[in-house]
């Protein structure tokens, strides 16, 4: 209770300081992004104590403090998802080639430098069930649901509004796997300013085959946080650099011939 008072406290008197100035227009659990930030801007040691309650203990971390940890992740020092996603996939890589030891090694190590990405705790989950730990397995599948259902609640994904929010592409695929869907088509779309990425689904086929005719069912998934807060971009960078794109590509090429 006295968690939930401090947290709905900071919350309503920073809400107060930035709803003025508020720039980008979306909010997640009824939390103004630009709020979060401030959050975790004035007040980092709390951050900073759910983060490593969640690490020590995080069968204590209740809901409330779970949704601010999720989010407030991506505004605390070192998020970059990009090269998280990166580093994750190398643990991926190592189970493919059957080499759990090093999964697990390499993974351990990872799990204090990202302590919320929900696909290393799923990975880590199937690599000790391979090698016979049951109950390790047993604590990263937990956790690793208890993480998912942040953005999995975040939204219904049946529109620019209800969007799923997530931390981490990665998490994108999660929530589809978690619905047996599987992805037929996808786009990066704006809205208000906010990147989406829009996938047509279908339900996953036993024979991996592609539907012949695009299901017209979409799924929406507001990328904010790894877009623009993860990468350092601004929807001004990202103007600009399709502008320098284009212009590079309607350059036309001579090829000159020999002596000329």
């Amino acid at each position: 209770m006295k968690n939930k008072t401090f947290i709905l406290i900071i919350t309503v008197l920073i809400s107060w300081s930035v709803t003025a100035q508020q720039k980008n227009a979306f909010e997640v659990y009824g939390i103004h992004i630009d709020t979060l930030k401030q959050m975790v801007q004035k007040h980092p040691k709390y951050f900073k104590y759910l983060q490593k309650k969640w690490l020590e203990t995080p069968q204590k971390l209740d809901d409330d403090e779970m949704i601010l940890l999720y989010y407030g992740s991506a505004f605390m020092q070192g998020y970059q998802s990009k090269q998280e996603d990166k580093d994750i996939e190398k643990i991926a890589q190592a189970m493919a080639e059957f080499d759990f030891g090093t999964a697990l090694k390499e993974g351990e190590k990872l799990r204090k430098v990202y302590p919320l990405n929900a696909r290393l705790y799923m990975l880590l989950g199937y690599a000790y069930k391979q090698t016979g730990d049951k109950a390790k397995s047993k604590f990263y599948y937990r956790n690793h649901a208890k993480i998912l259902r942040v953005p999995l609640f975040s939204g219904d994904g049946k529109s620019f509004k209800k969007a799923f929010v997530v931390r981490t592409i990665s998490d994108e695929f999660l929530i589809l796997n978690y619905k047996n869907l599987e992805l037929v088509q996808q786009e990066v779309r704006y809205h208000h300013k906010i990147p989406f990425d829009v996938m047509l689904i279908q339900p996953q086929s036993a024979d991996n085959q592609r539907a012949k005719i695009l299901p017209k069912e979409k799924l929406y998934f507001n990328i904010y946080l790894p877009f623009f807060t993860g990468q350092g971009k601004t929807y001004k960078m990202l103007q600009e650099e399709a502008k320098e794109k284009m212009q590079r590509a309607q350059v036309p090429v001579f090829k000159t011939k020999k002596g000329d």
